[in-house]
């Protein structure tokens, strides 16, 4: 029987003139190169990990698949056995690539147990015998991979990164292939079956493994590049110390909220927060202390308030919040839990008694209108009556002048 190297006999047909061991020859060593590839791009970034595992993975399925187009030049346990249980391990290492990339730990176990099933079942005469058997398992094997790679995909794709979509089609059409070879076992070329090997078949077969290979190591490349953008831009929007949004990330998002409520008339509260006598604090006990301060409020200001509340840290110590749809009713009752849920946190920090209180000021859009400056000017100037009162207290946001003069013009 021939090797799938031997398959020729052009006749007009695109896919059937194009030489089958050339383009096996292309395929190996795009996934040759694409594993290189990607292995090189994660020494320059080292911490995107799943490049790792994806260079990996690709630098198996290049000799898995040269074993596997050798079928008939070399020993079967060769080009089945070995072959399958490198296809495998190539596999299950893109699975563990996915769950890296989306902050999940691998599961070596699992992403194994595929090479392991094989080469077990291989041990068995009855199975190496039966070609339906070996394109059963072994596509169910690898299918399962591609499933399992695309759901890794799938349930991080709330974060924006374009790339994911065009890898998450091509990766489902290729596990459709794994499935439907299984009803097709005796007709196709690879592994050869009843019938004899069909160039046009083949020629297309081989081809789609081309683009495959060439597709996807070009997306995961994308992907892990938009993910390392998206992390620089998120570290420039978010503050260092205490892991909150910045000045800039927090005005940014603070314009998007505001536009939101104005549009609805979503009522909007802003809690302008200042740590008392903060300067006193970090020269009496240290700048290590004053840190661990300004992270407690942090941590205590974020479980104080709802998830869709945002938080940020607009100067030293300074922090911000915006509150959407709070009535002008439970504004007190609100701040007032910010405020006393950091007097018992801040009465202690790395085992120092340093008693640290916050002063508060609120706006609220019952007040003023709905522009982030306005309530800004609102909550500082009740922020300063707070200090001026003896500091550790609430103050509410009084109307602005020009919704007063406004008042007085109607």
């Amino acid at each position: 029987m021939q090797s799938a190297f031997g398959c020729c006999g052009p006749d007009g047909d695109f896919f059937a003139n194009l030489d089958i061991a050339t383009l096996f020859v292309v395929t190996v060593f795009i996934m040759a190169a694409g594993g290189l590839l990607l292995i090189f791009a994660w020494v320059q970034n080292r911490g995107t990990h799943a490049l790792a595992w994806w260079g990996a993975a690709y630098l198996m399925l290049a000799p898995a698949t040269a074993l596997f187009g050798l079928r008939g030049q070399i020993s079967d346990f060769w080009s089945i056995e070995i072959s399958n249980v490198v296809f495998a391990l190539a596999y299950g290492a893109l699975w563990s690539g996915a769950r890296v990339f989306e902050g999940r730990a691998p599961r070596l176990l699992w992403a194994s147990a595929g090479a392991v099933v094989w080469f077990i079942a291989c041990r068995f005469d009855v199975f190496l015998a039966s070609l339906w058997a070996r394109v059963l398992l072994g596509s169910l094997l690898l299918g399962t991979y591609s499933l399992l790679f695309i759901w890794e995909l799938w349930r991080g794709r709330h974060d924006g990164l374009i790339s994911r979509w065009p890898t998450m089609a091509i990766l489902g059409f290729h596990a459709s292939l794994f499935f439907f070879r299984i009803l097709l076992a005796s007709f196709l070329p690879f592994p050869q079956g009843a019938l004899p090997p069909d160039q046009r078949m083949a020629a297309i077969m081989v081809f789609w493994w081309l683009f495959h290979a060439f597709a996807i190591t070009f997306l995961l490349l994308a992907l892990a590049k938009e993910r390392v953008e998206q992390n620089y831009k998120l570290a420039s929007l978010t503050d260092a110390l205490t892991g909150i949004p910045n000045r800039r990330g927090f005005s940014e998002r603070a314009e998007r909220l505001i536009a939101r409520c104005k549009a609805d008339n979503t009522p909007l509260t802003l809690l302008l927060c200042d740590l008392d006598h903060f300067k006193s604090i970090n020269d009496r006990f240290g700048h290590l202390a004053g840190d661990e301060l300004l992270i407690a409020f942090a941590k205590s200001l974020t479980r104080s308030l709802r998830p869709l509340d945002l938080v940020g840290r607009v100067g030293g110590e300074e922090f911000v919040a915006l509150l959407p749809g709070i009535p002008p009713t439970a504004v007190m009752e609100i701040a007032e839990r910010v405020r006393t849920t950091f007097a018992s946190a801040g009465r202690s920090v790395r085992g120092l008694k340093v008693q640290a209180t916050v002063s508060i000021g609120t706006a609220s859009t019952a007040v003023t209108d709905y522009s982030f400056a306005a309530l800004y000017a609102v909550a500082d100037e009740a922020l300063y009556r707070a200090k001026q009162k003896g500091r550790n207290r609430t103050e509410l946001g009084r109307p602005s002048l020009s919704m007063v003069s406004g008042t007085a013009a109607r």
